[in-house]
């Protein structure tokens, strides 16, 4: 399968939010698009039980498209509570949405370093 072109897979990501049971937020810079998932922490009591939170906990999942229908992929999250904020979050529900598509327009994710050299010596590639 040809991977799509990249403004029509760019498209179709772009169209994932607010879909799902746990929505997130696709936007596009270029050729890195940025799957995030928000929740509000404000009022909600820190492990302690002595302290209230405030602001937003968020998870991005960037993706950057390359050439020749392969991308690579990485994370970044802020805000978390380190003291033990009460709520539920699970990674897949960023990633898992943003893979469906990706593989679904023939896009592949590039094999980390590790792997290509592993590849290179086995005759694997």
């Amino acid at each position: 399968m040809q991977p799509t072109p990249k403004a029509d897979v760019t498209a179709a990501l772009i169209d994932l939010t607010g879909r799902g049971e746990h929505p997130i937020v696709v936007t596009a810079d270029g050729d890195r698009i940025t799957g995030t998932w928000s929740t509000n922490l404000s009022g909600q009591p820190a492990g302690d039980g002595g302290m209230t939170l405030f602001g937003n906990a968020t998870w991005n999942w960037h993706v950057t498209l390359l050439d020749g229908g392969v991308y690579k992929a990485s994370m970044s999250s802020r805000n978390w509570p380190t003291d033990g904020g009460f709520f539920t979050f699970r990674s897949s529900w960023v990633a898992d949405p943003m893979k469906r598509v990706l593989a679904d327009h023939g896009w592949q994710r590039r094999k980390n370093p590790l792997a290509r050299a592993w590849g290179a010596l086995t005759g694997r590639r």
